[in-house]
């Protein structure tokens, strides 16, 4: 059952130097942007672990094309078959892991928590041929090589748009893997050669081919006016067209069409089966590249539940899909992120946070918003922007989080470790987070908030023109009941109320809410219409905290 300990890429393809170590994680889904890496890992998996003999590699393989510097992929892996372990094998060259503190021991001390794992390296020289060996630091030993049918005990397989060989039991093909496995005291190669001559001869029968008869008896005579006489000449199938090295036996539906010839994720979806079915007795790795392609998204979300509940093997994904995030625990989530050399690894606290705001994972940049209204008021800025000719905050990589309140800062400080650009709007009412927004502001995040105890209720009803303001009583009246409204401010009717302070104040704190009593505006619906409010006020509300909320929000989504 062996997994990935952990992994160093050197000078391969948009990697100039990568390490990670990923201890004993059984499901890895790697996200990123667009050429961050995430596919160039798993690539990576591939070759140190190929079970082929050889593995094609190019010029352009090598980091900015430099061949003078070689590429150098180095995993470690626990959980190895015994039989790589013994001393005829690689047992001299094992190493200790310390599963305590994640250190490699090259010197035996064996200690409790201790594990024995092999590093194998892939070495790729200028002149293109790859060079696997088993290495360690222990002085005065040398590498030695491992053969393919060595790697092969690994188990990996990646499923990839090259997927065809999966589906026939040629050399090297999870097919064959387990066939190899269900007759392990038998000539497996025998079984397939007496396979295909079966099908020859049961192909071959007389007047299977009688559509070419007149054209045979046609070349017979002209071969024998050539002096050639031919005393049989008959259309067959020619036995060398169906070798086995040529993995014409495969697998069919039950139409007799080919898998090969379905659809992508058809294909795909077999191929995981096929490699499933494979790790179930002997363990294994599993890399599928972006696992959504293909699939409808109900297909999609339960390939991934059941890849997660796979006891066996370990499986690594890349994916840019929302409905891949959430069937998956947040400890799974890998991001890469572009001139990052490592990989940023969640944890628990983004559970809630990926379940609500999964896009916000696949970004450059995030908004992280105190509630659901601030998340409303955004997309309000993000249409008026759209209607006057700026560019879509999508468009600019950015996306909206919401904070709910309590996990607001949490949020804040977990989004701008993983390494995004993080703004923080909010209100200022709350005092738990105004003492923590000089912690925000000290780890390099935008705060963008209200003056000094106002809520952004408080906030729109204190800067807001008055014939704003009843435009937005008349929106309070009809989403919570006229009769709810007048009774919170204590009149029989909203065109009673004049503009003044004190009402502005009034209808400011009831607009906010408290604790027993839910504020007006609290979700997102309310939120963008409150919003679309504000900014068509913005030539009536200069030299207010509101338009400097607007000014501030726009610099930020703008900044280059």
């Amino acid at each position: 059952m062996s997994r990935i300990h952990s992994l160093e890429i050197n000078n391969f393809r948009g990697l100039k130097h990568f390490e990670h170590i990923f201890t004993n994680q059984s499901f890895v889904c790697l996200i990123g942007r667009g050429d961050s890496g995430k596919s160039t890992i798993l690539n990576a998996l591939d070759a140190v672990l190929s079970p082929n003999w050889y593995y094609r590699f190019y010029d352009t393989d090598f980091y900015d094309g430099n061949t003078n510097e070689p590429i150098l992929i180095e995993t470690s892996i626990r959980d190895v078959p015994d039989e790589l372990l013994s001393d005829t094998k690689f047992g001299l060259y094992k190493r200790l892991l310390n599963e305590n503190n994640e250190i490699i021991d090259d010197f035996f001390e064996e200690t409790p928590g201790c594990i024995d794992i092999l590093t194998i390296r892939l070495t790729v020289e200028d002149d293109l041929e790859p060079k696997w060996h088993v290495v360690s630091n222990r002085e005065g030993q040398e590498e030695i090589e491992i053969r393919a049918s060595d790697r092969a005990r690994f188990n990996l397989f990646i499923i990839s748009d090259y997927i065809d060989r999966h589906f026939t039991w040629g050399k090297g093909s999870p097919l064959y893997a387990l066939l190899k496995r269900g007759f392990e005291d038998i000539d497996t190669d025998g079984i397939l050669v007496n396979a295909n001559r079966k099908a020859y001869q049961n192909m071959n029968q007389p007047d299977a081919f009688a559509a070419f008869n007149d054209i045979i008896s046609k070349i017979k005579k002209t071969a024998a006016s050539l002096g050639l006489p031919i005393e049989v000449l008959q259309a067959l199938i020619d036995l060398k067209n169906i070798l086995v090295t040529e993995g014409n036996i495969s697998l069919h539906d039950n139409t007799k069409i080919p898998f090969r010839l379905k659809g992508k994720g058809t294909r795909r979806l077999l191929s995981i089966a096929i490699q499933l079915e494979l790790v179930k007795a002997e363990g294994g790795i599993i890399l599928i590249d972006e696992v959504e392609q293909g699939l409808e998204p109900d297909r999609v979300k339960f390939l991934v539940k059941q890849l997660k509940k796979s006891s066996k093997g370990q499986v690594f994904v890349t994916t840019h899909s929302n409905n891949v995030l959430v069937e998956l625990d947040a400890n799974n989530i890998f991001l890469k992120k572009e001139n990052q050399n490592g990989l940023f690894s969640f944890n628990e606290h983004f559970q809630g946070c990926l379940r609500r705001n999964p896009n916000a994972f696949f970004a450059k940049r995030v908004i992280v918003c105190e509630g659901a209204t601030e998340v409303g008021i955004c997309r309000a800025l993000d249409n008026y922007r759209i209607k006057n000719d700026s560019s879509n905050i999508e468009h600019l990589g950015i996306s909206l989080v919401d904070g709910t309140g309590s996990r607001f800062v949490e949020y804040c400080v977990a989004f701008k470790n993983a390494g995004f650009d993080v703004c923080a709007f909010c209100d200022s009412d709350d005092s738990d987070i105004k003492k923590k927004k000089i912690q925000l502001e000290e780890n390099g995040i935008k705060v963008i908030d209200c003056n000094d105890g106002n809520s952004i209720e408080q906030q729109l009803f204190h800067d807001l023109p008055w014939s704003k303001v009843r435009v937005l009583l008349e929106y309070a009246a009809k989403e919570k009941s006229y009769q709810s409204i007048t009774t919170q401010l204590s009149v029989t009717a909203l065109d009673s109320l004049e503009d003044s302070d004190d009402n502005r104040k009034l209808i400011g704190e009831k607009a906010k809410g408290q604790k027993e009593e839910k504020g007006w505006f609290k979700n997102i619906e309310h939120g963008e219409k409150i919003g679309t409010i504000w900014f068509d006020s913005l030539n009536e509300i200069k030299n207010t905290r509101l338009f400097r909320e607007y000014e501030e929000l726009m610099a930020w989504i703008d900044k280059k």
